[in-house]
C-alpha cells in the first residue's frame, strides 16, 4: 500500500508532507472491553416474544432486498456507540435514538430508513423491545450478508426520552488519538477496535448523510476481510473531486477511504490487527463477533437473559 498525494492525469507522487497526527505515537490502552475477556451471563431464560417468528421475519426483510443490511448494522452501531464507560452514561442499546435531539444528530442521518424498515416488525411483534429489535436486526444483518454468528441475548429496555450529547460517535476526518479516545471511551482496546472498523467491508458513504461519498470495497454486500485486504492492497491517493477530504484507490477509483482508515496504517497497535485480518479472515470473522456482540451490550449487559 502507498499513499498518494492526489488524482492526476500526471505521474502519481507520495504525498510530501502528512497530517501530523499520522506521527502520534501508539499507546496500548489500560483498559479493555470486559465482555471482551469474559463475563458472567445470566441463566438462560423464555423471552416476551417470539425469538424464532421475529427472526425469520428480520431474514425475510433481508432476503426481500440485502440493500439493507449495512444501514441495519449501522443503526446498531450508533445506537450504542454513546456510551462513556467511565462516566456510564449514554443511554447506549435502548433505542434512544428513536427522539430529539439524538435522531437528528448529523452522525445519525439517513438512519430513519432503518428505524422505519423495522417499524412494521416492531407491531407484529409488540412485546420485543425497540432496543432488542435494533440489536437483533444488526447482527442478523451481519450473518445474511456472510459475516459471522452474532450470539444475542435479550431484555435491553426502551428509553422514554434522549439526552444523548452530540459527538460521541466516529469523526471520520480525524486521526488514530481521536479513534483511540472514541473507542477507549466505550471501553475497547486496539484489537476490539481494528475488528469493528472492519464492518467498513460493507456499505458505502452517502453525500447527504455523512458528506463522503462511496463503497470501501467492490462487494459492498459481502462481509469479509476485504476492507483490511483493500486497504493494504491499494494506492491510495486524494480525491480532489470530492468536498470533503478522502481516499480513492489509483487502480480502479471507484473505492473510498476516510481519513480515520487510513490512519489505521500509521499507528503500530493499529498496523498489525489490519495486517492480522488481512492474512487470516478467520481471525477477523472470530474477533468481530465478540467486539461486535460486545458493542450491543454496552451498558445493558447486567440486565441481559441468554435464550
Amino acid at each position: 500500500m502507498r499513499l498518494l498525494s492526489t488524482v492526476s492525469n500526471a505521474a502519481p507522487k507520495k504525498s510530501a508532507a502528512w497530517p501530523r497526527w499520522f506521527a502520534a505515537s501508539a499507546t496500548t490502552m489500560g483498559f479493555a472491553s470486559a465482555f471482551a475477556f469474559g463475563t458472567v451471563f445470566c441463566a438462560a431464560a423464555a423471552p416476551p416474544f417470539d425469538y424464532k417468528a421475529l427472526r425469520a421475519d428480520i431474514e425475510k426483510l433481508l432476503d426481500d432486498d440485502l440493500s439493507v443490511g449495512p444501514v441495519l448494522v449501522r443503526l446498531a452501531w450508533h445506537e450504542a456507540g454513546t456510551w462513556d464507560a467511565k462516566q456510564r452514561d449514554g443511554s447506549p442499546n435502548s433505542a434512544s435514538m428513536r427522539f430529539a435531539p439524538e435522531c437528528k444528530h448529523a452522525a445519525n442521518a439517513g438512519l430513519d430508513k432503518a428505524r422505519n424498515l423495522l417499524e412494521p416488525i416492531k407491531k407484529k411483534h409488540p412485546n420485543v423491545s425497540y432496543a432488542d429489535l435494533w440489536a437483533l436486526a444488526g447482527g442478523i444483518a451481519v450473518e445474511a450478508m456472510g459475516g459471522p454468528t452474532i450470539p444475542f441475548r435479550w431484555g435491553r429496555i426502551d428509553a422514554t426520552e434522549s439526552k444523548v450529547p452530540d459527538g460521541r460517535l466516529p469523526d471520520a476526518s480525524q486521526g488514530p488519538q481521536h479513534v483511540r479516545d472514541v473507542f477507549g471511551r466505550l471501553g475497547f482496546n486496539e484489537r476490539d477496535t481494528v475488528a469493528l472498523i472492519g464492518a467498513h467491508a460493507v456499505g458505502e458513504c452517502h453525500a447527504d448523510r455523512s458528506g463522503y461519498v462511496g463503497p470501501w470495497t467492490h462487494d459492498k454486500l459481502g462481509f469479509t476481510n476485504t476492507f483490511f485486504t483493500e486497504l493494504l492492497g491499494n494506492d491510495w491517493v486524494i480525491d480532489k473531486t470530492k468536498k470533503k477530504l478522502q481516499y480513492t484507490d489509483l487502480a480502479t477509483r471507484k473505492l473510498m477511504m476516510l481519513p480515520s482508515d487510513v490512519a489505521l496504517l500509521y499507528d503500530p497497535a493499529y498496523r498489525k490487527w489490519v495486517d492480522k485480518y488481512a492474512n487470516d479472515s478467520d481471525a477477523f470473522a472470530a474477533d468481530f463477533s465478540r467486539a461486535f456482540q460486545a458493542l450491543l451490550e454496552l451498558g445493558v449487559s447486567q440486565n441481559l437473559k441468554s435464550l
